[in-house]
């Protein structure tokens, strides 16, 4: 047998963009354009900006906690103010300071001193 050089060894070996089209070449393009530094960037400024927002929905979500329980918090104590001054103004409403002062023997009744006539005061001069 005859030995006949493989023309195929000095050819050199397909390479991946060999095997792809036309139109896979323009859009391998676009991202041949990115080296991978960039690449690893970008996908950590993505995760990070993920990392960020889900934290500031934690934030929020906490904070939305601590306002309703404030909330609540001031309405019960709205609550326990209006009892007490309700409580309050029943231990001083007039009926009850003047059925106190009979009880304590006191006399219903103002006395009244001389009137005062401002004019006929010494040293008062005239009335502006």
């Amino acid at each position: 047998m005859p030995t006949t050089k493989n023309k195929r060894s000095n050819a050199p070996l397909p390479s991946w963009g060999d095997l792809s089209g036309a139109e896979e070449r323009e859009r391998q393009g676009l991202l041949a354009g990115l080296s991978t530094p960039r690449f690893v960037l970008g996908v950590l400024a993505a995760a990070g900006a993920c990392a960020l927002y889900i934290g500031h929905v934690h934030a929020t979500q906490a904070l939305l906690t601590d306002i309703e329980e404030a909330r609540a918090e001031r309405q019960r104590l709205q609550l326990k103010k209006n009892r007490l001054q309700s409580a309050f103004d029943e231990a001083t409403a007039p009926a009850v300071v003047y059925r106190r002062a009979e009880e304590l023997g006191l006399e219903e009744g103002l006395a009244r001193g001389p009137v005062i006539d401002v004019k006929d005061a010494p040293g008062a001069g005239a009335a502006p």
